[in-house]
């Protein structure tokens, strides 16, 4: 299952991911509810839901929209819950995005995960596990199934990898002890700062992936406005581009 991450995060990068769902080259995305969202796309994406995409809710902290609410940068958040001092926003920022998910889509989420995996973060992971669900719903974990998909992933994204399959390891205890579904296998660490590693990874990563595994992408435009801190626009050119013209 190949799955969009970032939907929402700018109108560019939302048409981008639509058409990739549109001519069936990408399973589903994951939406970024606080973002500033074509009420056209909005539509488009419940049509392609009703013909079998998948569409989740990824969880936010850490990137800002214009009137948005609470929101820390990455270092700061991580280093907030490794510490123990979670942010008392943290819960109400969790179930509003859901809520506000529910209201403007008409249905909750097929599953969750997290901007910068942040929903595998201590403290956050248990905020996650109380978000409401339905029969089926699951909850992504970022972390491949064998030691071969980890270093292959490793050599991918590099160090920080290490740190967020650490993170997933502990996570994915606290999902399942709630009683989530998780995925089984994962891949699509990429450095995204740098497109000729991305260009030269990612269609590494898509070959090598086996049946059932969840693979995160990052499609989307260079022209777009919003962007995330970390991510090369570039990048997600050259992700859209190896997405569309696979077979």
């Amino acid at each position: 299952m190949l799955i969009a991450d970032d939907f929402g995060l700018g109108r560019d990068h939302d048409k981008v991911i639509l058409g990739l769902l549109e001519r069936g080259k990408i399973d589903g995305t994951s939406v970024m509810i606080d973002g500033d969202i074509d009420p056209l796309d909005i539509e488009r994406l419940r049509q392609l839901r009703e013909r079998g995409a998948a569409v989740g809710l990824h969880l936010n902290l850490t990137h800002g929209f214009s009137g948005s609410h609470f929101h820390r940068p990455l270092d700061e958040l991580l280093r907030l819950c490794l510490t123990g001092r979670l942010p008392q926003e943290a819960q109400s920022a969790f179930h509003g995005q859901a809520e506000t998910f529910r209201t403007t889509l008409g249905f909750l989420p097929d599953y969750y995960d997290g901007h910068q995996h942040c929903h595998c973060f201590p403290g956050l992971d248990r905020i996650a596990a109380t978000l409401p669900r339905e029969h089926g719903v699951w909850v992504r974990v970022p972390l491949p199934r064998t030691w071969a998909g980890r270093m292959l992933n490793m050599r991918a994204g590099g160090p920080k990898t290490v740190l967020i399959m650490i993170l997933a390891h502990f996570a994915a205890r606290t999902f399942r002890r709630a009683g989530w579904k998780t995925n089984s296998d994962f891949s699509g660490f990429l450095p995204l700062d740098r497109p000729d590693a991305v260009a030269r990874w990612l269609p590494r990563l898509l070959s090598a992936r086996a049946t059932g595994t969840l693979m995160m992408v990052h499609p989307g435009s260079a022209d777009d406005r919003s962007q995330c801190p970390g991510h090369s626009p570039q990048s997600r050119v050259v992700e859209a581009e190896i997405l569309s013209l696979q077979a």
